[in-house]
């Protein structure tokens, strides 16, 4: 509900700006006050504000910082207005409060606009932009290459390890989870609290299942198997930092397998992907061929 509500705020906002702007080129060209239009003006900054600052009941689901700067623009707001400050009746004074009024609530658009917009999004494009880092080292660096396929002896916790490690170079905090609240952290083991430390280490968090598959094994079943796993978990209402709209289920092989295909589930879309240790590469492909 808050984005329909702030798309059209911030509409409101960006038109009391444009009108705003327009009535002081004319009065300083005309050298005349708009005392009556000042005023409307004036109470259209007011409402705006008020509607605004009602954003905040939704503050358990709204971005962390949007809360923030919702208590910083409140504060500000009630300093320079909250003692009955409203229009004067005489035009330049109106003017100043006006410009006042508008200055910030065109500040507070700007801030939101920024913190509010699609975080999920933002998020998807770091994963993505992750894993197939990971892909395509696995097939340039035979060192990265040779320390996953030690750790896909060891285990499925090792690669794990491997994985999270490698998704915040990228900025993604990964977890997994035993509950339908519940935390892990893949790297320690432990249950992840999300402090300030790490929403300031990571754009976001991101629920992954890791599973090996292995010669015999059957993808499809692999993944259903992470799929279940996976879909224990609730979500932890951290809007704007996790992402909730989709689970990543990682299947690790040493060559090459049928890739089992996205599912959809309610609201959550639950996305495979495939690492292969030893891919081959096209020109590996032809030698083969002949």
């Amino acid at each position: 509900m808050w984005k329909s509500e702030w798309k059209a705020i911030s509409s409101r906002i960006a038109g009391i700006v444009d009108a705003s702007a327009f009535l002081f080129r004319n009065s300083l060209t005309e050298k005349r006050g708009h005392g009556k239009s000042t005023q409307v003006l004036i109470g259209n900054c007011d409402g705006t504000a008020k509607s605004t600052l009602d954003l905040r009941r939704y503050r358990e689901t709204l971005p962390i910082k949007a809360n923030e700067a919702l208590e910083l623009f409140e504060s500000v707001w009630n300093a320079a207005f909250g003692c009955g400050r409203g229009p004067n009746h005489e035009p330049y004074l109106d003017f100043q409060l006006l410009e006042e009024r508008v200055v910030l609530l065109a500040s507070i658009r700007s801030e939101l606009d920024h913190l509010l917009a699609d975080q999920n999004a933002i998020i998807r494009s770091h994963v993505k932009r992750a894993f197939q880092h990971l892909d395509r080292s696995l097939v340039a660096d035979s060192e990265i290459r040779q320390k996953w396929l030690k750790a896909f002896e060891e285990g499925e916790p090792a690669c794990e390890k491997l994985g999270a490690v490698h998704l915040l170079l990228h900025g993604i905090w990964a977890f997994k989870a035993n509950s339908a609240r519940q935390r892990t952290d893949l790297v320690l083991g432990n249950t992840l609290e999300v402090d300030d430390e790490v929403i300031g280490a990571a754009r976001g968090l991101v629920l992954t299942e890791w599973k090996l598959v292995r010669p015999n094994d059957k993808p499809e079943d692999v993944k259903d198997i992470a799929k279940l796993q996976a879909s224990l978990y609730a979500g932890g209402g951290l809007a704007g930092f996790e992402l909730d709209s989709e689970r990543y289920l990682v299947l690790v092989g040493k060559e090459e397998f049928d890739e089992p295909k996205d599912e959809m589930e309610g609201s959550v879309s639950y996305k495979v992907i495939s690492l292969v240790l030893n891919r081959k590469t096209p020109s590996d492909a032809a030698k083969q061929g002949k």
